[in-house]
């Protein structure tokens, strides 16, 4: 209204050319333009104020999305280097068990030594001499009796004793002798197997890996045998047979599927 009011005193200042104007008008007429001068100053001001608050918003946000970018970043790499060492982690566990099982054989070993020790005390009784009959005579004793041999439970024990003491020739030798007098018996996987390891220990690489084949193709139903199946994929590595060496985990997938080595030979396969 001030601005109208300014403008249309401007257009009848010309109307008055013939008169003169009075102080009162000229003063009102300066304060009109000085008040429109301050109005569009405070606009200007105004508008200036939201520009600043606007950038500074705008910056706010930039700065928040680049942190909480840089945040997510190091979220994702933080999770892909725990899923690696939680894998790794868990290789390594399921190696260790496969280790362990090769050392102790589980709780078989334990019912192994106990059938030895019941063989020996069997064999200890029956050469202990008779007892002579009410009235009678001992029975002379007789002349050269051949000792009487271990049975299959103090064999296989006393070969698994020398190969955890590191004798792996003596253990190979009773490995074998066992194997030969007692093929079919329940613990034949696991000598064939501890066979192939005492070849292994010795560095007779090709005999080892004839050994480990044989402990899974011959006993596929022992408890060893993906055990076996891994170790000799292990070998052929080492060997730098790398081609038959991804067969066998591959086959070791195929026939033992759930088992820890099954999950080993994945883990290599994708490698």
């Amino acid at each position: 209204m001030r601005a109208r009011r300014a403008a249309l005193a401007l257009v009848a200042l010309p109307s008055l050319a013939g008169c003169v104007a009075t102080a009162g008008q000229v003063t009102a007429l300066q304060e009109e333009l000085r008040a429109m001068r301050s109005e569009a100053a405070l606009r200007d001001s105004l508008a200036r104020g939201r520009q600043d608050a606007l950038r500074r918003t705008l910056d706010s946000v930039r700065t928040a999305s680049t942190a909480l970018r840089d945040s997510f970043a190091d979220f994702r790499s933080y999770v892909t280097r725990s899923q690696g060492q939680v894998l790794g982690d868990l290789g390594a566990v399921r190696e260790g068990l496969i280790e362990v099982r090769s050392l102790t054989g589980m709780s078989s070993s334990r019912i192994t030594e106990l059938r030895a020790e019941l063989e020996q005390r069997n064999q200890v009784l029956q050469q202990a001499p008779v007892p002579p009959a009410a009235g009678g005579t001992a029975p002379p004793a007789a002349a050269g009796a051949a000792p009487a041999t271990p049975g299959p439970a103090q064999l296989y024990t006393m070969a698994l004793d020398q190969l955890r003491r590191g004798s792996y020739g003596a253990a190979r030798a009773g490995l074998t002798d066992f194997l030969a007098q007692y093929p079919q018996h329940e613990q034949a996987g696991d000598a064939q197997y501890h066979l192939a390891e005492a070849l292994e220990k010795e560095k007779k690489d090709d005999d080892a890996e004839a050994a480990y084949l044989a402990a899974y193709s011959k006993y596929p139903q022992s408890l060893r045998a993906p055990t076996a199946m891994f170790k000799r994929a292990q070998l052929l590595q080492r060997q730098g047979k790398a081609p038959r060496a991804r067969e066998v985990l591959e086959q070791l997938v195929k026939t033992y599927p759930r088992s820890d080595e099954a999950e080993l030979a994945r883990d290599r396969l994708k490698g």
